[in-house]
């Protein structure tokens, strides 16, 4: 599901407090129920960083949520995107990375190497705060290699 964006919400990205304001709006916009899920969404950019879209790719339930790198990268490349920001909430408001959020990281960067879509930041966020992986030690080297 897409999220629509205004001309003035397309704008550049260069810093996940950017991400975070964004996606911190579009996360108080869903009702009460969906917010107690665990969301993931692709933010797909141009070369210069300005954001083409907002694509909700997975909706799970209060403790996780499936992601397949298939159905990321499908949306990008059907949308022209040639970089990605991942952005999931965890619901219980603690943003320490689970193994399977490490576990998925790896695999987007995989992929995006293959296809030449640079994976460029991935948040964990809730309704008060965000972590950035790309601010992260154990994933600076994924991200910049």
């Amino acid at each position: 599901m897409q999220t629509k964006l205004s001309d003035k919400g397309k704008k550049q990205i260069s810093h996940p407090d950017d991400v975070y304001a964004i996606m911190q709006r579009i996360l108080l916009r869903e009702n009460k129920t969906d917010r107690e899920k665990e969301h993931f969404w692709i933010i797909g950019m141009n070369t210069a960083g300005y954001i083409l879209y907002i694509e909700l790719v997975s909706l799970g339930g209060v403790r996780s949520t499936t992601v397949k790198p298939m159905n990321v990268y499908r949306i990008a490349v059907m949308k022209n995107a040639t970089r990605i920001i991942a952005v999931h909430n965890h619901p219980s408001c603690s943003l320490k990375p689970s193994e399977s959020d490490k576990d998925v990281t790896d695999r987007l960067i995989q992929v995006g190497r293959i296809l030449n879509i640079k994976l460029e930041d991935y948040l964990i966020i809730s309704t008060h705060h965000y972590v950035s992986f790309k601010a992260l030690s154990d994933f600076v080297s994924g991200f910049y290699c």
